[in-house]
């Protein structure tokens, strides 16, 4: 804003020199050159405000304010009286520098306004009797009425600036908390997926009693994966080719590759990001692995890579094995939810499974450039406030072309009796709607603005017809030069810039040839357009700082996402692989050292481990120091324990949540059933936590004739009532 009031205070000191020669009698008076000295400081004050910021801009601002409060003190002892007819009173242009300097260094509009009324009062006292009244109560309300404007413009721009500041601090919080919690959901859904795909298969493969080389291969990988946890994650390239990330997997994929008929060479070019190619690979793998293990032996599996149009992929992994029902998929499939649809959704790719019974199994992944998460996340952008509303603006425009209808009603009505000012109003009155419109929407048709421009060079022809140019001045003839202005803004702000532009240089050109060649400077068509061109700059200046802001907000949105998922790494990745490494390396250790060869009590350990490593994906909120070794214990007697989160105690404090667990190993410490669940209830239940021990008959169950006369436990613990501050 300094800077458009500095460019604007030298063309309006420019402008001034022909009154000022105009209004005093001879410039060697020394009153009349320190007048011009003062002057010129006051120009200068400005431009200097800009180039010392901080403090100094005040204190610079204010001897732009001093020095015009000279001005007026020093004018009455030089000014000519009278004036000549006709002229403009050359402090009548530099008031705006002064109300400028006034509304921005002050920042109480009160204040401000106290400020400009004592300057607008004593401009009219140095004026009075040496104009006519009647221009001295229009320049004295005309200047009233832009005082009030640039306070009020200065004020909201302040307003709507800090609006925005806090806008922006909240929006980032927000941001901040959304991309850590999804960064965290990321990497927990990436590390399930990962001690799925090796610890547990490792665990499981041994309780299985699987072949003893191939138990010890999956143990040594697993260990490798829990015990290589680092303190820093390994930074990955953006984009890698498929057949890369294929490569770095083939130590997984090489022991299914005798099992399946494998054909992806016409992806191995294809582009990915990393965590897409990462994905899709290791979901390749898993529904493969998953295939082996349940389709069949004599299945025939495919798997299949198709480039898509614009850079995408497909792989089909595909067999004619047995097939199963998707709806009788349990939640604790973690091989199917997690390993390989959670993990590519969460890339932004896409994971169907299509089966049925005796028919098959088909996965397909696919991933398309327009449709990946990090298009949809990462470049996801907060809504740009504006600063200056376009509705607002048009409003301020469409009011100041009113007044000029008005006032050229009355002046031909009241004073000057001439055809011109209402042709000129009935003119201005047809053009105003579509004006309006145009400038509330932003938008108008070429056709359109060429049209306005034609109405706006009739107006110009014709709002001078039977005016004297001998005895107007700019005070009588603002509504001419302002209408037209406004008008032309109106049609710039629909983005036609060639129209309005011919439109006013006619003007400046009519207004020359009527009034004689410093017609345009006498009756002030000079400065508004200076006025109006300052605007312009504002708004350019106000787009220039928005766009910029925008690239800071980009470059710090990116380095919180970058900082949420170091967070995430050290939050979920790491804390979750130390853990199954304390709980699990052990016994893989005991696997490697036995050459996989486990008797019974170890096998028997696998599993129990496998389920509390298993508890930790699937019902993770569910668990404290506590349930764990009352689950562990039980586990160990032969009881079959479920514990499944579904995300119900999510909005539970943790200091509330703890005792809540507590009693939940307390319920289960003297149960002795064979079947326990532990289910969390809900969001919007008024359960917490339920807990169902059962001992089944087996025999009846077989037969059909169960009921449930064999349920030792049914416990609901209610949610806790939230607290009020």
């Amino acid at each position: 804003m300094i800077a458009t009031v500095a460019v604007v205070s030298l063309l309006l000191a420019i402008l001034a020199v022909p009154g000022f020669l105009a209004d005093h009698q001879t410039l060697r008076s020394p009153l009349v050159v320190a007048s011009l000295c003062v002057a010129v400081v006051m120009v200068a004050a400005v431009p200097v405000a800009i180039v010392r910021p901080g403090r100094p801009t005040r204190e610079w601002l204010w001897v732009t304010v001093g020095a015009y409060g000279v001005l007026l003190a020093v004018e009455p002892l030089i000014l000519r009286d009278p004036l000549p007819v006709g002229s403009t009173p050359w402090l009548l242009a530099l008031s705006f520098i002064a109300f400028g300097g006034a509304a921005i260094v002050e920042s109480s509009p009160v204040r401000a306004g106290i400020v400009c009324g004592v300057i607008d009062a004593a401009l009219a006292m140095v004026y009075a009797g040496r104009i006519p009244v009647s221009h001295s109560i229009i320049d004295a309300v005309g200047l009233a009425l832009l005082a009030a404007a640039l306070i009020a413009g200065v004020k909201a721009l302040r307003t709507r600036a800090d609006r925005a500041d806090r806008a922006e601090r909240d929006a980032q919080l927000l941001f901040e908390n959304h991309h850590r919690q999804m960064a965290i959901e990321t990497e927990r859904t990436r590390t399930d997926a990962l001690l799925h795909d090796s610890v547990l298969a490792s665990l499981l493969a041994a309780a299985g009693g699987e072949a003893p080389r191939r138990i010890t291969g999956m143990a040594r990988a697993a260990l490798d994966i829990i015990s290589g946890a680092d303190d820093h994650p390994v930074l990955k390239d953006l984009g890698i080719s498929f057949g890369r990330a294929l490569a770095e997997a083939e130590k997984d994929l090489a022991p299914l590759r005798k099992d399946a008929r494998i054909d992806l060479s016409a992806v191995n070019d294809v582009q990915l990001p990393s965590d897409v190619a990462e994905a899709i690979v290791a979901a390749t793998v898993q529904a493969l692995s998953n295939s082996v293990t349940h389709a069949g032996p004599a299945a025939r599996r495919v798997v299949v890579g198709t480039p898509l149009d614009g850079g995408g992929i497909r792989i089909s992994i595909s067999d004619d094995g047995s097939g199963f029902d998707l709806s009788e998929v349990a939640r604790e499939r973690l091989g199917v939810r997690v390993s390989i649809l959670e993990r590519v959704r969460l890339t932004g790719a896409s994971a169907q499974i299509r089966s049925s019974r005796g028919r098959g199994t088909t996965v397909l992944l696919e991933w398309r450039p327009a449709g990946t998460a990090r298009t949809g996340k990462r470049r996801s952008s907060a809504p740009r406030i504006s600063l200056v509303p376009r509705r607002q603006l048009s409003r301020v425009l469409a009011a100041l072309i009113g007044m000029a209808i008005l006032t050229a009603v009355s002046e031909a009505a009241l004073f000057s009796r001439a055809p011109g000012p209402l042709v000129a109003a009935v003119l201005g009155l047809t053009i105003l709607p579509a004006l309006l419109r145009g400038a509330r929407t932003g938008t108008m048709r070429p056709r359109t603005a060429w049209a306005m421009a034609t109405a706006g060079l009739l107006l110009c022809c014709t709002a001078t017809i039977g005016l004297d140019p001998g005895t107007v001045d700019c005070v009588s003839m603002y509504w001419y030069t302002c209408g037209v202005l406004a008008g032309a803004v109106m049609v710039w702000m629909t983005g036609n810039r060639a129209a309005p532009i011919v439109v006013v240089a006619f003007q400046f050109a009519q207004l020359t040839l009527w009034a004689g060649p410093t017609g345009a400077i006498r009756l002030g068509l000079a400065g508004e357009t200076v006025l109006v061109i300052a605007g312009l700059m504002m708004l350019r200046a106000i787009r220039r700082i928005s766009a910029s802001a925008d690239v800071s907000a980009g470059r710090q949105r990116e380095l919180t996402i970058r900082q949420a998922e170091l967070d995430a790494f050290h939050l979920e990745r790491q804390d979750r692989l130390r853990h199954a490494s304390a709980d699990a390396a052990p016994m893989l250790n005991h696997i490697v050292a036995q050459n996989g060869q486990l008797d019974s009590n170890a096998r028997s350990e696998c599993r129990v481990l496998e389920q509390a490593l298993r508890d930790e994906i699937r019902g993770r909120g569910l668990l404290n120091r506590a349930v764990r070794t009352v689950v562990s214990t039980h586990r160990r007697r032969g009881a079959y324990v479920q514990v499944l989160d579904d995300g119900g105690l999510d909005t539970i404090d943790p200091d509330t949540l703890d005792p809540l667990l507590d009693e939940v190993a307390h319920r289960l410490n003297p149960l002795t059933s064979s079947r326990i669940v532990i289910r969390s209830g809900p969001t919007d239940s008024d359960t917490a936590i339920t807990i169902v021990a059962s001992t089944p008959d087996e025999t009846a169950a077989a037969l059909g004739t169960d009921t449930d006369n064999d349920i030792d436990l049914w416990v609901t613990i209610p949610r806790p009532s939230p607290v009020l501050a």
